[in-house]
């Protein structure tokens, strides 16, 4: 269980870092849900006349692994969190198919959306 808390914490730093992405018409929302170990950084607000609400970056906690479920970003979360002490090989990028997650480098990953 104190690996749980361990990936709880990593994944609360990691997407703290995304807290102060603001203009003058949206900002990142956090949400933490400890209960059931999920966590996402959403865009919430206005781009001109059309209203944000977009997933950032959504990332699940699964026994002793961790889901990066949506990144839509230029960094490398997987990097980010090998950085944090998280071994690559308990990270899964939830937005390939497993049967092709083999093909990539997870390292080198970075703008990556599920379509």
């Amino acid at each position: 269980m104190e690996v749980a808390l361990d990936y709880k914490e990593c994944v609360k730093q990691l997407l703290c870092q995304y807290e102060y992405f603001k203009d003058e018409d949206s900002e990142v929302e956090l949400i933490f849900d400890d209960e059931r170990m999920r966590y996402m950084a959403l865009w919430v607000g206005w781009h001109k006349y059309k209203r944000v609400h977009q997933c950032m970056v959504h990332i699940d906690i699964v026994g002793d692994r961790i889901f990066i479920q949506c990144n839509d970003t230029e960094d490398s979360l997987v990097a980010e969190l090998v950085e944090k002490g998280i071994p690559q090989e308990n990270i899964s990028l939830g937005f390939i198919h497993p049967q092709n997650q083999e093909n990539f480098k997870q390292e080198s990953i970075g703008v990556l959306r599920m379509l």
